[in-house]
């Protein structure tokens, strides 16, 4: 195989959910690969107090986020330099977005500008927390979606995962809108292969080639023995019947302006 693959998400110790992965360790492995990568760390997981870490998964998300909203955005641009003071060869600056019920993203105002990488995640659904209706889940997925969008998304990463982990049905419908949202609003999709749904993957990727929509490749890697491999997007990639030939044309690779103005 030829194709270098660009991985949009990665994980560091910035992550509560993160296992043996380091920021230190990103940096050396930087200086001896050509890979290109992006630390994604999970926005809330920064922004909230580090005793209460998953606090945006909760009930208590809103409350606690109004609470420490200036401590909240002091931790990311500490943690935003100390990404950027890290980086080595092809290693890029993002987050994994998160989204608050009302729309607003647990980010402060004006930095997100300052990133290489922005994805977006749907994390957390008071719908499912609280088994509401099946149309009820639906519409707050397509608002959390859309509200990503809005703030600039740039990769919808692991659509459904959120979804298929509580056993919602997801159909050739929820698949077909979240396509149509991403040709629309000008963002990739995601494989990823951290947790993986291979027929919804499969289904998802035919939908978007079709659309002309972007893929985007992320191991969303949590520890090192993810990091690196693509066995599984290529396996998707295939079973969809696309060759190499074709993944320049169908993968999405970032545009890191914000490194490229730093570096003059």
């Amino acid at each position: 195989m030829g194709y270098q693959f660009c991985d949009c998400h990665t994980h560091s110790e910035f992550s509560a959910c993160a296992e043996d992965v380091t920021l230190a360790g990103y940096a050396e492995r930087a200086r001896d690969t050509s890979l290109h990568f992006a630390i994604t760390d999970h926005s809330a997981q920064v922004f909230y107090p580090p005793d209460q870490r998953w606090g945006f998964w909760s009930d208590d998300a809103v409350e606690i986020f109004e609470r420490c909203r200036p401590q909240g955005r002091r931790r990311i641009i500490e943690y935003v330099a100390a990404v950027r003071a890290a980086q080595r060869g092809n290693m890029l600056v993002g987050t994994e977005l998160d989204v608050l019920p009302d729309g607003r993203i647990v980010f402060p105002e004006g930095v997100l500008g300052s990133l290489d990488v922005v994805l977006g995640a749907v994390h957390a659904m008071p719908t499912l927390r609280h088994e509401r209706p099946l149309d009820e889940i639906r519409a707050e997925f397509r608002f959390q979606v859309e509200a990503l969008a809005d703030h600039g998304m740039e990769v919808l990463v692991h659509p459904y995962r959120l979804l298929l982990a509580a056993d919602v049905p997801v159909g050739a419908e929820l698949i077909e809108w979240t396509v149509r949202c991403a040709a629309e609003r000008g963002f990739a999709l995601e494989i990823n292969s951290h947790k993986t749904y291979a027929e919804h993957d499969l289904a998802m990727v035919r939908a978007a080639v079709e659309a002309g929509v972007p893929l985007a490749v992320g191991t969303d890697t949590h520890r090192w023995s993810e990091f690196g491999d693509f066995s599984y997007h290529v396996e998707i990639l295939t079973r969809a019947g696309l060759p190499e030939t074709s993944w320049p044309g169908v993968l999405w690779r970032p545009r890191p302006r914000a490194r490229e103005a730093a570096a003059g």
